[in-house]
């Protein structure tokens, strides 16, 4: 992924993204359908500023500020907030990150943010991640889903994305940093819908530090921002957009996540949802998108059954992995299968055919061999 650029080039996509009075989802459509060989792994912060310079569709304005932002860009009107976030961006483990630089599964939305902002580990945007969301307001069984199934989920290798909301926003990427500090292989992103100066709410100030420190915090606003009503739904189509599925753990009939459920359909991502009782307003919300063809799931194996399609692009197969000669060979197809992140062992089983007692019998073997551990949700190859 390409970071840090040419103090000029970085310029240029700072005035681009801090432009007023532009549609991003419309730039982007525009660029889509006039240039000669559309890629946006590949666009410049030039081509769409040429875009929005030219194109009758964008007011005159904004069409000014872009030929002004493509020949002086110091002189625009906002210079010195470029100039604050080039400052902020030569801090340790601070980010820039534009359209080219983001994930794939970002760059898929029809409304990808131009440019983002990130403090922490920005490989960790590339892992297969799972969104955790549901309500602020939550019920004691509520809060032990989102903490241990992220928990559990994190140890399976994933990153878990939330927004670092009260609820469980909160309580999934505690399950998570959890996780990471036992030795997980996976990690926990947040996405803000403020800038990355300020942390809200100020009581997850300290975990937001640690998921700097083990995965990333991301923002598509500027330095400055402040944490505005609208700026969440808008917020809420970047957590689901680096994900491969969206749980929702739990929901009332007008919670915020209902948003993200639908940012995930419309984005083909995977949707799943807890069931709980019929006389919780908190489950109301997870009934009706089950109603609506979401995923039922009931425990964390589940939820990694509903992704295992987009997720095997990220695991290792059979066919890559090489044949150690330290394993004997009537356990090489098993121990092909393991890798850093612990495996359930139905996973496992249901993918060489075998019954429980055979396979738990190769299993005990290739641990007394030193090859394979036990950890918090299932079997992983030895350090």
């Amino acid at each position: 992924m390409p970071l840090h650029k040419e103090s000029e080039q970085l310029t240029q996509e700072l005035a681009l993204w801090l432009i007023p009075g532009h549609n991003q989802r419309r730039l982007v459509k525009y660029y889509l359908a006039t240039a000669a060989s559309p890629d946006l792994s590949k666009v410049t912060a030039v081509e769409l500023l040429e875009v929005l310079a030219k194109s009758p569709a964008f007011k005159d304005k904004t069409r000014q500020l872009a030929r002004l932002a493509l020949h002086n860009p110091w002189q625009l009107p906002f210079a010195n907030l470029i100039k604050a976030h080039l400052v902020w961006a030569e801090e340790d483990n601070h980010w820039l990150l534009s359209l080219a630089a983001l994930p794939s599964l970002l760059q898929e939305l029809v409304d990808p943010p131009l440019l983002l902002t990130l403090v922490g580990q920005p490989e960790q945007l590339e892992a297969p991640s799972l969104a955790v969301v549901g309500s602020r307001k939550l019920s004691p069984e509520g809060e032990h889903h989102a903490v241990n199934w992220s928990h559990q989920l994190t140890w399976q290798g994933l990153n878990i994305v939330s927004g670092l909301a009260r609820g469980v926003d909160g309580f999934a990427h505690q399950g998570a940093l959890r996780a990471i500090s036992e030795g997980a292989s996976g990690s926990t992103c947040a996405v803000l819908a403020h800038g990355l100066d300020s942390i809200y709410p100020p009581e997850h100030k300290m975990m937001a530090a640690n998921i700097s420190e083990a995965g990333a915090l991301i923002s598509e606003y500027p330095l400055g921002t402040r944490p505005l009503p609208r700026y969440f739904p808008a917020r809420n189509r970047i957590v689901t957009g680096l994900s491969l599925g969206v749980l929702v753990v739990e929901a009332t009939q007008r919670s915020g996540s209902l948003v993200s459920a639908r940012h995930a359909m419309e984005q083909g991502r995977e949707v799943m949802a807890i069931p709980g009782s019929v006389r919780r307003r908190q489950s109301e919300g997870c009934h009706q998108l089950i109603r609506q063809g979401a995923a039922l799931v009931t425990c964390p194996e589940e939820v990694l059954i509903e992704i295992s399609t987009p997720l095997k692009t990220f695991l290792p197969t059979e066919t890559n992995q090489e044949v150690n000669p330290e394993v004997p060979e009537h356990l090489q197809p098993l121990y092909c299968l393991m890798h850093d992140a612990p495996q359930s062992v139905d996973e496992l089983l249901g993918k060489l055919g075998l019954d429980a007692e055979e396979g738990l019998v190769l299993l005990q073997e290739l641990e007394l061999e030193g090859l394979i551990v036990q950890q918090p949700g299932g079997w992983c190859r030895s350090a």
